[in-house]
């Protein structure tokens, strides 16, 4: 009888329907056959009116997609229909009906019934659609069904067709540009920055596609897709727990003397979950990813068409600026000639414009070795005459000092002679941001071009070496051979046996080292021993001096200088003992640099360096490194350290040291607001309910009782007569009436 009574609702009860279809679906196929003929009985109907509400269609929707598998025969036109009823009527569809067909087609593709080839290019073009909620839905099912797709290996097919789609989307816009192009091409450039940054679509042609929509009339578009390239392209999402990772040992520690529950066990799993995970992902291999700027296909050309835009005045100062670092920054990462930038970057060097040090970061990022001289030679002047002089506070001073430094870093024959021995008169500036950025610029100097300093900011060695300088030529660069490879001058080609090509033992690394136990203590060896560190236990410095044969000169303190009439970058004059002295080691230093370089290139060009000599040179410097912190200074190794200066500029290294201004007196008091807030008000306790801590009487009715059971009152208590305990009720129903009054 049941059974029958349910058999006669289930028509109109769909939920119930589907739930009994998906345990078994052959006693209910007639069921489902009523059902799906009704189905295409009301989507005949419906075709014939759009944009009808159609619930009960949309009910039937969202139940044959969810038992589509167990009819996979009967319900084969199923996707097909729901897809070229979307692709015909998506603009005037019901927003409910719509997104129950949407969720259906996600469905369906998440079952593998429906072929994301098919379906994606569909999505793209639902985001056209006025209805935020869809689109975010879309997006998120895009992100991740392109995701998955190139989980296991990468899905060319798929990749291509989609950025072609999404290359013709841009396109559109720029011909129609209309609103719901401009919307679809936005979420468009949002897919391919969101893949790009999971490293699932790292490759040029998708770079290129968000290139292209730089030069998008829609001012959304450019400022999106320029913020990529100016933003960090690094994946962290992945990563963004690992930095609030509980530690697992205070847990199990706190859990030793805390009371056990069900809900602490569960957190200590969870916690040890995570860790694990986090250990997996270490043991990952490591993905190298070159930046976006890297990739673009003509880096000139997007510079030269996106200049063009930026000499026109259509957008916002904003966006200028945003146009402008990217074009320098581009300039300075490849190298490139655009010698119509500079003239254009003078007009706004002025104190007075707004954002001017990120103007100043511009002119930095623009600048490198293959900039001609004479065209950097403006701009440099326009800096010094209208930042630094007198009649500007000392911020903009030490901002138009540190642009200069920076322009000069990466071409230092921008400036002559005589601008730069006047910027360096600053260097006893009283103002500390001023001071220190005519320092640096006299830093700069003493190792590039010496020639141009005076006489008394050279410094000691560079006054020695003067004779030996050669004079920096414009377009010259020096080639980096075997000296690259970091480590390879701790290779002693003399000490290892040669390498075989029949002999592959090298080319496997231990992983258990004897030198190294299982606490991480390294085994220093006999100071005899080969690689021992040495360590200089004596406390004299007269025997150095005397094996030098020149005796030392003792250093003058600051006093003493100033007395003399000398400052910190004035040099004391040398005897010619000290000058003989300074000259042989230079070149001592010189004969060893050369030999240095000479085994290093025969060390490269004659044989095969294995994963054994690169697992040595790593020991080795870790070694010296030791060697360096047992001494306590740096030794002066002959090594030479290759100058890599950032191909970014941030405004932090125009703006320098910036001493704090003093709050006024409504920024004090909004300081002490802020900590007042979450704080009890100060005063007297007394009168008032909320207690620190309970008394003992409220503690003991907590207490287990075996741990009260021997106390007095208790035993008392147990041994009360019958009497006694009537008069102890009568007491307290006593008293509890008086509380009443």
């Amino acid at each position: 009888m049941g059974r029958r009574n349910r058999s006669a609702f289930l028509p109109t009860n769909i939920p119930q329907l589907q739930n009994l279809l998906k345990r078994d679906p052959k006693s209910y196929e007639a069921e489902f056959e009523q059902q799906y003929r009704h189905y295409e009985a009301s989507l005949s109907i419906f075709k014939l009116k759009p944009d009808d509400e159609a619930k009960d269609l949309g009910d039937l929707i969202t139940f044959i997609s969810q038992v589509s598998q167990c009819f996979p025969e009967r319900t084969a036109e199923f996707p097909g229909q729901m897809i070229e009823l979307l692709q015909e009527h998506y603009q005037v569809l019901n927003p409910d009906l719509r997104k129950n067909m949407v969720q259906a087609l996600i469905l369906l593709r998440n079952k593998s019934v429906v072929d994301n080839t098919r379906l994606l290019p569909l999505f793209f073009t639902l985001f056209r659609c006025r209805d935020k909620a869809l689109r975010e839905l879309l997006y998120t099912h895009i992100v991740n069904d392109i995701r998955n797709a190139n989980n296991k290996a990468k899905n060319n097919k798929l990749n291509k067709t989609l950025q072609s789609f999404m290359f013709t989307m841009l396109e559109s816009v720029k011909s129609g540009n209309s609103d719901e192009n401009a919307i679809a091409a936005k979420r468009s450039v949002d897919v391919c920055i969101e893949l790009y940054r999971k490293n699932v679509w790292n490759d040029a042609k998708t770079v290129n596609v968000i290139a292209e929509a730089c030069f998008s009339p829609i001012t959304k578009i450019a400022v999106t897709a320029i913020q990529f390239f100016l933003g960090n392209n690094d994946d962290d999402d992945d990563d963004s727990d690992d930095d609030d990772t509980p530690d697992v040992r205070k847990i199990q520690q706190a859990n030793l003397h805390n009371k056990k529950t069900k809900a602490k066990a569960r957190k200590l799993d969870a916690v040890k979950k995570r860790i694990s995970k986090k250990e997996r992902s270490k043991g990952k291999a490591e993905s190298f990813n070159f930046s976006a700027l890297h990739l673009l296909n003509d880096p000139q050309g997007f510079c030269e068409k996106l200049f063009s835009k930026l000499s026109g005045k259509e957008d916002r100062w904003e966006v200028r600026l945003l146009k402008l670092n990217l074009v320098t920054r581009i300039i300075g990462v490849h190298q490139l000639t655009l010698l119509a930038l500079y003239p254009f970057l003078i007009k706004y060097l002025q104190p007075s414009q707004r954002d001017v040090t990120m103007v100043l970061v511009s002119a930095a990022q623009a600048t490198h070795a293959l900039v001609p001289p004479d065209v950097l030679e403006p701009v440099l002047k326009a800096i010094a005459n209208n930042f630094v002089t007198d009649r500007v506070s000392n911020e903009v001073m030490a901002a138009g000092i540190n642009g200069i430094r920076e322009i000069c870093t990466r071409q230092p024959l921008a400036i002559d002679a005589t601008l730069l021995q006047d910027l360096t008169e600053y260097k006893a500036h009283r103002d500390k941001g001023v001071m220190m950025g005519a320092r640096s610029l006299i830093a700069l100097y003493r190792d590039v071009n010496p020639e141009l300093l005076k006489r008394k900011d050279r410094g000691k060695e560079a006054s020695v070496s003067i004779k030996d300088f050669k004079a920096l030529q414009y377009g010259s660069a020096d080639a980096t051979g075997a000296e690259g490879i970091t480590g390879i001058e701790f290779l002693n080609e003399g000490d290892e046996e040669a390498v075989d090509d029949d002999n592959w033992d090298n080319w496997e690394v231990e992983d258990d080292s004897d030198e190294e136990s299982e606490d991480g203590w390294v085994n220093v060896g006999d100071g005899d021993a080969e690689g021992a560190i040495d360590v200089d236990m004596s406390d004299s410095d007269e025997e150095k001096e005397e094996e030098d044969g020149v005796k030392k000169v003792r250093k003058m303190t600051q006093r003493a200088m100033k007395k003399k009439g000398l400052t910190d970058f004035e040099e004391v004059e040398l005897t010619e003992a000290q000058k003989t002295k300074k000259q042989k080691d230079l070149e001592l230093k010189k004969a060893e640099e050369e030999k240095r370089k000479e085994a290093a290139l025969k060390l490269a060009t004659s044989r095969i360096l294995t994963p054994a000599d690169f697992a040595k040179m790593n020991d080795m410097r870790v070694t010296a490194k030791a060697d360096v912190i047992v001494h306590g200074k740096r030794k002066a190794t002959t090594q030479t350290e290759e100058e890599t200066s950032s191909e970014y500029v941030t405004e932090g290294a125009i703006l320098g040291p910036r001493k704090k201004a003093k709050q006024d007196y409504e920024e004090r008091m909004a300081s002490i607001r802020e900590g007042r807030e979450g704080r009890d008000k100060f005063g007297s306790s007394r009168g008032k309910t909320e207690r620190g801590s309970t008394t003992n009487r409220e503690k003991s009715r907590n207490k287990n009782f075996l741990m009260i059971s021997h106390k007095r009152s208790v035993v008392n208590k147990s041994k009360a007569s019958l009497h006694e305990k009537q008069k102890q009720l009568r007491a307290h129903i006593k008293k509890q009436k008086m509380k009443k009054h």
